[in-house]
């Protein structure tokens, strides 16, 4: 799980001085502060698709469900348990990358209310790329197989979805940013904590919410019962 912390950590420190040379000093704190709030949904997408899917797949390798089967433990305690180390690692990371932006002039303008939208926003996120990450563990044939498949499918919704601020984005790509529950929880991270327009738009409505909430909970829920077919009862 350290790459959890450790690739977010270093794309923040190598991006700005590649990717930013030309921007006017005044604009780079709040650049720094979007990069901040990307690194965030990356952090969590990393903990959850990529590093889920690659655990559940070594200790399917190793056997454990096989003695699972056999010891007093429900199926319900298992996916508690893995769901509490995606919150907890990807808190950490989240939390040093805010820390360590800060420190390198990333700039917010975040209020209470907005503390709140983040808050309640970061465990849905979660949610849904952990249901992403137990989807790629129930098919995948091995712990390679389930890791390099997970970092695929975050690097695509980075760089489509995330990496690119939504006002910048061609046209034909902003439908399929809003209909995926990770890259719409990242616009309202960055309306919540850097403004509405620096987005271009106000994400934080009813139906960005509720679209927010039952992509999540699909997302969640298939690979809930994906995992518990394919994996657990193993």
């Amino acid at each position: 799980m350290a790459s959890s912390i450790g690739i977010p950590v270093f794309f923040l420190i190598i991006l700005p001085p590649v990717m930013f040379q030309e921007v006017p000093a005044e604009v780079m704190p709040f650049i720094r502060g979007y990069l901040v709030i990307a690194l965030i949904t990356f952090a969590i997408m990393t903990t959850a698709i990529s590093n889920l899917a690659g655990s559940i797949a070594a200790d399917r390798d190793h056997g454990l469900y096989s003695k699972l089967a056999s010891m007093p433990i429900s199926p319900l305690s298992d996916i508690v348990g893995r769901l509490s180390t995606v919150f907890v690692y990807a808190g950490i990371g989240s939390s040093v990358v805010i820390v360590l932006g800060i420190v390198m002039g990333a700039q917010f303008t975040v209020d209470l209310l907005g503390l709140i939208q983040i808050i309640l926003v970061f465990p849905v996120v979660a949610a849904a790329a952990t249901g992403i990450g137990l989807t790629i563990a129930a098919f995948a044939k091995s712990e390679s197989a389930a890791s390099h498949t997970g970092t695929a499918i975050v690097l695509v919704i980075y760089f489509v979805g995330i990496a690119i601020p939504f006002a910048n984005l061609p046209d034909f790509l902003r439908p399929l940013v809003l209909v995926d529950p990770i890259s719409l929880g990242n616009l309202m991270f960055t309306a919540a904590a850097i403004g509405k327009d620096y987005v271009g738009f106000n994400p934080l409505t009813i139906i960005n919410v509720v679209g927010l909430l039952t992509g999540a909970a699909v997302l969640f829920s298939v690979g809930v019962v994906l995992y518990l077919r394919r994996c657990w009862r193993r």
